[in-house]
């Protein structure tokens, strides 16, 4: 994951990606586990912008509140 570090682009990408897995019920434990990775190496502000494509693409806001909740904890576990 390493090659995302510095590609803006592709994290968001795969950000959205793992986020629309979880959505639609995928290996919950396995998708965040590698979530957790990712968001350890994306700025706050490439989540937002990631959280407000989904929105205005049609994911509940429900969704996003739940990523939200998660990026917090994986941010204060640190």
């Amino acid at each position: 994951m390493s090659e995302l570090i510095n590609n803006s682009e592709k994290r968001k990408e795969m950000l959205k990606h793992m986020i629309l897995e979880l959505h639609s019920g995928q290996a919950p434990e396995q998708v965040k586990k590698r979530l957790a990775e990712l968001l350890k190496n994306i700025p706050y502000d490439e989540v937002v912008e990631v959280e407000q494509e989904l929105i205005s693409e049609g994911l509940p806001v429900e969704e996003v509140l739940k990523l939200c909740d998660f990026h917090t904890q994986v941010s204060s576990s640190r």
